[in-house]
C-alpha cells in the first residue's frame, strides 16, 4: 500500500509541476501549426505574346534555404498553401516541366541553380559539314514564364494567432449550420473572425515574365525572285536559362532558322529580302552584342532550277542589335544584312526547272546539296 501511495504522490507532484509551469492553450489550436499563404500571380497583358494565360503553373517553395515542397495547379491567378514557421522564398514556372518538349529542367530543388536547358536535336548534315564550331544543335524554345517572390517570414506567433481565429471561425460556422435559429445571432461574430483570418493570411505577389526572346534576321538580295527555299543556322546562342537569376549561363549552342518569307522590295530591279524569325534564350552569359563575339550565320539558298545551292557565311559579332521586343517577349535580337539600295548578295540568275512555278517556300524542303555556288561576301 505504501508503494502505491508513493506512486500516486509522485504523479500528483508531476502534474502540479506541468500545470503550473505551462501556459494553458485551447487544445484545438495545437493540432496544426501552419498559416495560410496565398501566392498571387500578377499577369500583365504585355507579358504574353498570344494574349492567353497559361493553363497551369508550378511553384517551388524553399524554407530556410532548403527545398520544402512544390505544387502544380490550374489556379494560375492565385494559389493557397499552408506553411509552418520559417524563412521562405519561392519561384514559379508556367505549366510543369513534363509539359515542355523542347526544354529540360535541371536542379529545380536548388533555388540558385534551377535552370531550363534547350534539348539537343539531331544535327542536319548541311549544318555539320558547314559549321565552324562544335556547339550542339538545339531546339528553339517554347514560351516559358518564370517569376521569383520576395523573401517572407512565418513565426510561431503568427501561426498560433491564425490557428486560434481559424478554429474559432470553423466552430462558429459549424454551430450556425447545425441550428438555423442561432445563425442570425452568430453572423456578427462569424464576420469578426472571418476578418481576423483574412488579416493573418499572408499574401505573396509574383510577376511572371516570359524568359524567351526572339531572333529576327533579314537579308537583302539581288535576283531575289530566283529563290526556291532557304535554310540557315546561327552559332553562339544561349543554351541554358537560369530561372531564378533571370539570365543565361555560359553554355552556347547552334539554332536553326527553318522558316523564311520573301518580300520583293523592288520587282523591277528584282531586289527583295528574306525574313527568318525564331525563339531563343538570347546570348550566353547574359551578354549584349559585341565585336568580340565570333558567332556566324550560315545560310544556304536553293534556287528555282532545283540544282543550284548558294551558300553564304555572315559574321555576326556586334551586328546584332537589341531592339524593343515584340509584345510578350523578353528581348528582340535583330540582324539586318544589306539594304534595298545595296543588297548584300546577288544570287545567280538561273532559270526555273522545267515548268515548275517559281517562288520561295515558306518552310525548308528536304533538298539535297545540289550544285553549290559559293558567293564571296
Amino acid at each position: 500500500m505504501k508503494k502505491f501511495r508513493s506512486i500516486w504522490v509522485a504523479a500528483a507532484m508531476l502534474l502540479a509541476v506541468l500545470t503550473g509551469g505551462c501556459q494553458r492553450r485551447p487544445l484545438e489550436t495545437l493540432y496544426r501549426s501552419t498559416i495560410r499563404v496565398i501566392v498571387k500571380c500578377i499577369w500583365k497583358v504585355s507579358m504574353y505574346p498570344d494574349g492567353i494565360k497559361p493553363s497551369g503553373v508550378t511553384m517551388y517553395f524553399f524554407r530556410d534555404g532548403q527545398f520544402y515542397t512544390s505544387l502544380t495547379t490550374a489556379n494560375v491567378d492565385s494559389c493557397e498553401v499552408q506553411l509552418p514557421k520559417g524563412n521562405y522564398q519561392l519561384y514559379m514556372i508556367s505549366q510543369s516541366p513534363e509539359e515542355y518538349w523542347k526544354m529540360e529542367f535541371e536542379h529545380m530543388t536548388n533555388f540558385n541553380a534551377a535552370d531550363a536547358t534547350l534539348r539537343t536535336t539531331t544535327t542536319p548534315n548541311w549544318v555539320s559539314t558547314r559549321s565552324l564550331v562544335e556547339d550542339p544543335v538545339v531546339e528553339n524554345p517554347e514560351i516559358l514564364y518564370a517569376g521569383v517572390s520576395e523573401q517572407f517570414v512565418i513565426t510561431d506567433e503568427m501561426t498560433e494567432e491564425y490557428q486560434q481565429h481559424y478554429v474559432k471561425l470553423k466552430s462558429l460556422k459549424s454551430k450556425a449550420a447545425a441550428n438555423a435559429a442561432t445563425k442570425a445571432t452568430l453572423d456578427e461574430e462569424i464576420y469578426k473572425y472571418e476578418e481576423m483570418v483574412q488579416y493573418y493570411t499572408i499574401r505573396i505577389p509574383i510577376e511572371p515574365q516570359n524568359i524567351v526572346s526572339q531572333l529576327w534576321v533579314s537579308i537583302y538580295a539581288g535576283n531575289a525572285d530566283v529563290l526556291k527555299s532557304v535554310r540557315a543556322s546561327t552559332s553562339g546562342m544561349a543554351k541554358t536559362f537560369e530561372l531564378t537569376q533571370f539570365t543565361t549561363n555560359d553554355e552556347s549552342a547552334i539554332q536553326i532558322i527553318s522558316q523564311w518569307n520573301l518580300t520583293m522590295d523592288d520587282p523591277a530591279k528584282r531586289v527583295g529580302h528574306i525574313d527568318g524569325i525564331i525563339t531563343t534564350f538570347g546570348l550566353p552569359n547574359g551578354e549584349a552584342p559585341t565585336a568580340l563575339r565570333d558567332s556566324t550565320l550560315n545560310v544556304s539558298a536553293l534556287l528555282i532550277d532545283n540544282a543550284t545551292v548558294a551558300d553564304y557565311v555572315f559574321d555576326v559579332g556586334d551586328k546584332i542589335q537589341e531592339m524593343p521586343p515584340n509584345q510578350g517577349y523578353r528581348n528582340l535580337y535583330r540582324l539586318i544584312f544589306g539594304t534595298k539600295e545595296d543588297p548584300i548578295i546577288i544570287l545567280p540568275d538561273v532559270q526555273p526547272e522545267g515548268s515548275k512555278a517559281s517562288g520561295i517556300d515558306a518552310t525548308v524542303d528536304d533538298w539535297e546539296e545540289g550544285e553549290t555556288v559559293e558567293i564571296p561576301m
